[in-house]
């Protein structure tokens, strides 16, 4: 955490502090909806711990809603990374006619 967050941390109001590590613009292919900018972002929060946001959720045909993962940290960046791209594909299919992304609250 830098000292910047460390600043902000001190107020007594702030309860939570998230500082941007990296972020990366992935553009994916799907037969049917075409391509897709999504943006991935780690954050390292005042916990210590990786944290990932991704800016669209996939829905496809059989699901009730978009896939949004609880499990949103991670110990590493390597490991938040992998877990963003799970959310991204967990129930990916690429020939789902009726699939959409959803854009997320960012």
């Amino acid at each position: 955490m830098s000292d910047y967050s460390k600043i902000i941390q001190s107020h007594d109001h702030v309860i939570e502090t998230y500082e941007l590590v990296k972020e990366w613009e992935v553009w994916i292919r799907h037969n049917h909806i075409g391509s897709q900018a999504i943006t991935i972002r780690i954050l390292l929060g005042n916990d210590g711990k990786y944290h990932y946001r991704t800016s669209h959720y996939y829905h496809g045909t059989g699901q009730a809603g978009p896939y949004v993962s609880s499990d949103s940290y991670a110990p590493t960046i390597e490991s938040a990374i992998n877990k963003a791209l799970r959310q991204l594909f967990s129930f990916y299919n690429q020939e789902d006619e009726g699939a959409i992304w959803v854009k997320a609250e960012f």
